[in-house]
């Protein structure tokens, strides 16, 4: 036939069509099945040449930064081991680390008496420390994919979170947003004052146009984070102008570089960091086929767990998600850590609170204890105790609802011991909490004053005709905790 010579005479195609068309033939099937067979060896060549015509195939259009894991019957794509490490070192001093447990919930609603002369402007003194701290399970970068659409709540339920799921696996189990890959929005775009995730949806997002969204739309229009002091990206799609708007920041003393090691294993990039890392930085990664100092994927760093450090992007059709540092050499365009870039400093993402605990006269009051506890979670977290100036503070703390409850110390009344408060974003998210107490009435503990005695004399100039006895009982001692009416 003429159909099996246009297959290779050794192909494993020519053998099976070939033999098809002999069985037939030898026993002089009827037209019928022989029929079937001519089409069968047809079918066999088209599917042979649609996988391998020279001509132009539509192939998925998935972006350079891909990270889809593709694996099939547990046998992984990963590429051959490498003994290459890669080693960046910040371009500033080192500053001392800032711990990374587990942040204090706390939220205060405050009276912004010390708010920047230019309202809604951040300090620019870069004096804040890293929010190194927020808490990876409540802080306002995750908000910021969840305000995408992503189910949080049921990747919750479903005892998932915080566990690596393969890239291919994540669409069907109901955790994504309607936003898939597509470079249609600059990031910027809004809606009546919010980011426009219908049109988000419709047009797609990739990596740098979802850090874009993040940092100048989600941050400013929904947090009320103002990032209007921060360098843009030229393109806000493109990754390597992040990466330099990024490194604009370091210039400008707002954020520094950390440095870190990554080498390349046949399980995943060993990836260790030389301190925490803060959430909400910046990460950069080049092309892992041609290492450079170009940053070909750009994403933002959701914390540390489960022996993986995990990042918040948009690599694949998915659109925004979690994936991990470690698992960014998979995938048909694998990426390689290059640079690590924290927060500016000179705007503070998690919430500070100071309790300013005075009398009704004005003066400081030592020894009132000033606890919050979270309406989100219950957790109770201990301010300290008031000294000399009668203040508290406590920085790193989540944003939300909370309960303030304090003691009042001898000397002092109050009507209540707690109140209901709010920790916003107002004043560069410095919230401050007044406490008045009252000062408790000084009682009088000398003898009864002479016009209250019973000795008494009538207009006569007489002694009355009270009992002489009865005269020693009108000298009173009032002792000092007991009120006189």
């Amino acid at each position: 036939m003429k159909q099996l010579d246009n297959l290779p005479q050794k192909s494993g195609l020519y053998r099976i069509a070939a033999n098809i068309y002999s069985f037939v033939k030898k026993r002089r099937a009827a037209t019928a099945i022989t029929a079937v067979a001519v089409a069968l060896c047809i079918t066999v060549t088209a599917v042979y040449y649609s996988a391998n015509s020279d001509a132009p195939q539509t192939v998925s259009s998935l972006p350079s930064e891909t990270e889809s894991d593709i694996q099939s019957n547990n046998v992984s794509t990963e590429l051959p081991e490498s003994s290459e490490t890669s080693k960046i070192v910040s371009e500033v001093p080192k500053e001392t680390a800032v711990s990374s447990s587990k942040p204090k919930s706390s939220s205060v609603s405050v009276s912004s008496s010390d708010a920047p002369s230019q309202a809604g402007k951040p300090s620019q003194s870069g004096s804040f420390k890293y929010n190194t701290n927020l808490d990876i399970e409540d802080n306002v970068f995750f908000d910021a994919m969840i305000y995408t659409g992503y189910n949080i709540e049921k990747h919750r339920s479903d005892g998932n979170m915080w566990k690596y799921i393969l890239a291919p696996q994540k669409r069907g189990l109901g955790y994504l947003s309607d936003i898939t890959y597509a470079g249609g929005s600059t990031g910027y775009e809004t809606k009546n004052g919010k980011p426009n995730i219908s049109y988000f949806e419709k047009h797609g997002l990739v990596c740098a146009s979802y850090v874009t969204y993040v940092y100048f739309n989600y941050l400013p229009n929904v947090a009320g984070i103002d990032t209007s002091s921060l360098t843009k990206p030229v393109r806000s799609t493109s990754a390597n102008d992040w990466y330099t708007a990024a490194k604009d920041w370091i210039k400008k003393g707002y954020s520094r570089k950390i440095s870190f090691t990554a080498k390349n294993t046949a399980a995943a990039i060993k990836f260790t960091p030389s301190e925490d890392i803060p959430i909400g930085s910046i990460i950069a990664f080049c092309d892992w086929k041609n290492r450079s100092d170009y940053c070909s994927h750009v994403v933002i760093y959701a914390g540390y767990k489960n022996g993986y450090h995990w990042v918040f992007h948009v690599g694949n059709s998915n659109g925004p998600e979690f994936c991990s540092v470690e698992r960014m050499k998979f995938g048909p365009d694998p990426q390689w850590p290059i640079a690590v870039i924290t927060p500016p400093s000179n705007i503070r993402m998690s919430a500070m609170i100071e309790v300013n605990v005075t009398d009704n006269e004005g003066n400081t009051v030592s020894g009132s204890k000033v606890t919050l506890t979270s309406g989100k979670n219950g957790a109770a977290v201990s301010l300290g105790t008031t000294g000399a100036s009668g203040k508290l503070t406590e920085e790193y703390l989540s944003y939300g609802e909370y309960t303030l409850k304090f003691t009042v110390p001898e000397g002092y009344t109050s009507e209540c011991t707690e109140k209901k408060i709010t920790l916003t974003t107002a004043s560069n998210s410095k919230n401050t909490v007044n406490i008045v107490l009252n000062v408790k009435p000084q009682v009088s503990d000398t003898p009864a004053d002479s016009s209250t005695s019973s000795d008494k004399t009538d207009s006569s100039g007489t002694d009355s005709a009270l009992p002489p006895e009865s005269a020693g009982s009108s000298d009173v001692t009032v002792s000092a905790d007991e009120t006189v009416e």
